[in-house]
């Protein structure tokens, strides 16, 4: 396949990716960011029977028809009490929020619309909320609220909890194992000479990789040399995807494809029409996906979150999509040139309390300061007109 754009790309990458069949039962409290791996069933109707939304007094609803009226307290149910009243004419009972209803109850007087002496209470004026919640109005016995796949955030953990479940079958995690390249390297904190420099894209990759539900697998850095980078690479072939950093240009010593064509490597793709991330590389090795980042810190990053995150999620059968918004731009954009470019942004306020996105002056691929201020990425198309300050542009939140 010929590939050129942004989506291309993605959509070859989803394509040729096959999706985990392994799950795990998983307890319910470390579920955050899995992947539910069957839909589930409820053991129970949510609610259990009729209860109180609020504070205050059942009634029948037939005695209030007429202002100030006045009933007589035949006791209280408390959330999770057992006691039961049938309510008469001239009566009410005091109850709470997720108590229970005597049976005949037809409203909820709130507390703050009566006022008490000894055992009676004289009810003030009318409302026409009920503040009943029915039975089964959440969902009932074996309903299937959460079908699978579903990517379980709080929500619907707090939901599976309803249903009380203590724990899910969810999709395993990917192992990822990550390969950077470059004689120039040497690993974060280590003593550098002035010729090297930290592999500081590695451990930003891994740090995603946690994130976005996978294992990374740190394979360390290879030299620039094709019997380095494959051995290493050998190493990777036995988890489930390989992400490599630098190496995938066209440069004498960009040696990562000359490495993978002795390991079984059919390329995909190499060079898409997007800055910044021109050098992107995808292929397989059986049917071990292998994702080749640019070297460039910026570059690497940003494909990181267009490419990587939704191969991760693919991997454990849940299908990927960038939520894009729009957003007023603070200040003018420049003509775009002939790749589709991923600016980098942030979200600001202005004086009347609204969301603006701000481009970052330096969008150099190597300024990673300028990185570490960006939340947002601004989508522009390529060859795209000047964009004129408060006009409405396309934007990926990355957090």
């Amino acid at each position: 396949m010929k590939v050129n754009s942004v989506q291309e790309a993605r959509q070859e990458i989803l394509d040729s990716i096959t999706p985990t069949k392994k799950t795990e039962m998983v307890k319910l409290d470390m579920c955050i960011n899995r992947v539910l791996g069957k839909t589930i069933k409820s053991k129970r109707t949510h609610p259990a029977s009729n209860t109180s939304s609020m504070d205050g007094y059942a009634v029948i609803d037939t005695d209030i028809k007429k202002y100030p009226a006045r009933l007589k307290i035949l006791g209280e149910i408390q959330a999770g009490s057992s006691e039961k009243f049938s309510l008469s004419s001239g009566n009410t009972v005091r109850v709470f929020t997720g108590s229970f209803l005597p049976k005949g109850t037809k409203k909820i007087i709130l507390q703050e619309n009566c006022s008490r002496k000894d055992n009676f209470i004289v009810i003030s004026k009318n409302q026409n909320e009920s503040y009943i919640r029915k039975k089964g109005e959440d969902f009932f016995k074996d309903d299937s609220p959460l079908d699978s796949p579903c990517l379980l955030s709080a929500n619907e953990i707090a939901l599976a909890g309803a249903m009380n479940f203590k724990d899910l079958k969810v999709y395993k995690k990917p192992k990822i194992a990550v390969l950077a390249n470059g004689n120039e390297l040497n690993e974060p904190g280590d003593k550098l000479s002035l010729n090297k420099q930290p592999a500081s894209t590695k451990p930003a990759i891994i740090a995603l990789i946690k994130k976005w539900g996978g294992i990374p697998i740190d394979l360390g850095i290879a030299k620039d040399s094709i019997k380095s980078i494959k051995s290493k690479l050998k190493r990777g072939l036995k988890f489930d995807m390989i992400v490599t950093i630098g190496g995938a240009s066209v440069g004498d010593y960009d040696l990562v494809y000359d490495s993978l064509s002795e390991l079984n490597f059919k390329l995909n793709f190499w060079k898409i029409n997007m800055k910044p991330g021109k050098p992107l590389m995808f292929g397989l090795s059986g049917k071990i996906p292998i994702l080749g980042l640019p070297g460039n810190p910026v570059s690497s990053i940003v494909c990181s979150h267009l490419f990587l995150k939704q191969s991760i999620l693919r991997l454990q059968n849940y299908h990927f999509e960038e939520n894009i918004i729009e957003l007023k731009t603070s200040k003018d954009l420049p003509k775009n040139g002939p790749r589709e470019h991923y600016m980098r942004a942030y979200v600001e306020k202005n004086s009347r309390n609204q969301l603006l996105i701000t481009p970052i002056d330096n969008q150099d691929s190597a300024s990673l300061s300028s990185l570490s201020k960006a939340d947002s990425l601004i989508i522009r198309i390529p060859k795209e007109r000047k964009t004129s300050k408060n006009s409405y542009v396309k934007v990926i939140n990355l957090n």
